[in-house]
């Protein structure tokens, strides 16, 4: 009798220990997989910051540098491999909405367009300026307009309220003196869906349109309108970064240095680009990134700098956000400092310009159909 107590004592002494170790320890079974929690954690994370960075290319011909990134393979020349380190996507929607939803990773976009989201909330920076110009305002070729002067009292078409033409077209009419503002709005704006702009320039619907390339450069080249303000050599923007690369604050935090590859990649793309303009809008052409003509292309393009710079973005955010918030596009409390502060960062590895000639790591000649 006295053992069999000595035998359950002991068992117990026995079951008791295993409760305390199994307690103490790290590691916690799942209850519906008996898997391993903590080592599923540690992997989830893992895959976290190896995971893939979702780079939004759009089929607009200022956008060439994230073509010809990939066309060229300067992605893999960095040690990147499509598929595990970066893909691209694309969509109908916005950058704004693909980067704030996190569709997106990284976005290609104009400077002025994205201010008032990150005024908003927007959880993102800038951390490359690509390249200048890109938007014009055009007159109607039998209005009699010459210059941005003559368009004070006149109906200026657009395709929304606050987009980049808009702003752009605000911009230089405040240069001038002429009010486009709620409080001192001497012109009138007219919203048309972007396809239909050239038709309501035609079609005498409005006295000038602010519309974006190629459009603009084929409208003009075709003799349709008249360019009164080009962003890519008017003295007061033809210097200043309008489209720019921005990414997730989730991204910048968590893959840095993937990012900063990805980033240098576009940035090399792009400073080749500048070299060979002609080339690059032929290569684009025909690997059928965007639709259009040639010869307008690669002239349109002659008229951009793609000269990628770290510090001319930071530049171009500041002027932006000065102007934007003499116009009332930003709110009004809003402190212009911190915003361009929150907006902006220098990624580690990644220069601040450029410089030399760029050889691609592929034979461009090859690209060509």
């Amino acid at each position: 009798m006295k053992k069999s107590k000595k035998s359950r004592s002991f068992l117990s002494l026995v079951l008791v220990l295993i409760l305390l170790l199994t307690g103490c320890s790290g590691a916690k079974k799942d209850k519906e997989t008996g898997s391993d929690t903590e080592a599923v954690t540690t992997d989830s994370a893992k895959k976290s910051e190896d995971g893939i960075i979702k780079v939004l290319y759009g089929p607009g011909l200022c956008g060439i540098p994230l073509h010809i990134a990939k066309q060229l393979q300067f992605y893999e020349a960095e040690g990147l491999k499509e598929g595990v380190d970066y893909s691209y996507v694309t969509s109908s929607t916005t950058g704004v909405e693909m980067l704030s939803t996190k569709q997106a990773d990284v976005s290609f976009g104009l400077v002025a367009a994205m201010l008032a989201p990150l005024d908003n909330g927007l959880e993102a920076k800038t951390v490359l300026g690509v390249h200048t110009g890109c938007i014009q305002i055009l007159a109607g070729k039998d209005s009699g307009i010459t210059s941005v002067e003559g368009l004070k009292g006149k109906k200026i078409g657009i395709e929304n309220l606050a987009s980049s033409p808009h702003i752009i077209a605000q911009r230089a009419l405040a240069s001038v003196g002429i009010g486009s503002t709620g409080d001192n709005m001497q012109v009138e704006f007219v919203v048309f869906p972007k396809a239909d702009l050239p038709v309501a320039l035609k079609e005498e619907k409005v006295d000038a349109i602010a519309i974006g390339d190629p459009q603009a450069s084929i409208l003009a080249k075709d003799g349709d309108g008249i360019s009164l303000f080009n962003s890519a050599t008017s003295d007061l923007l033809k210097d200043e970064y309008c489209c720019a690369l921005w990414a997730r604050n989730e991204t910048i935090e968590n893959q840095p240095e993937k990012l900063a590859k990805i980033v240098t990649a576009i940035q090399k793309a792009s400073a080749w680009i500048d070299q060979n303009k002609d080339l690059a809008a032929e290569i684009q052409l025909d690997n059928e990134w965007v639709v259009g003509e040639l010869e307008v292309d690669q002239h349109t393009l002659k008229d951009y700098k793609y000269l990628p710079s770290v510090s001319g973005v930071e530049t171009a955010l500041t002027r932006n956000i000065k102007d934007m918030k003499e116009l009332g596009l930003i709110r009004k409390d809003t402190d212009g400092e911190a915003l361009a502060k929150s907006s902006f960062i220098r990624l580690h590895g990644v220069a601040d310009e450029i410089t030399g000639t760029i050889t691609p790591p592929v034979d461009p000649a090859s690209q060509l159909k």
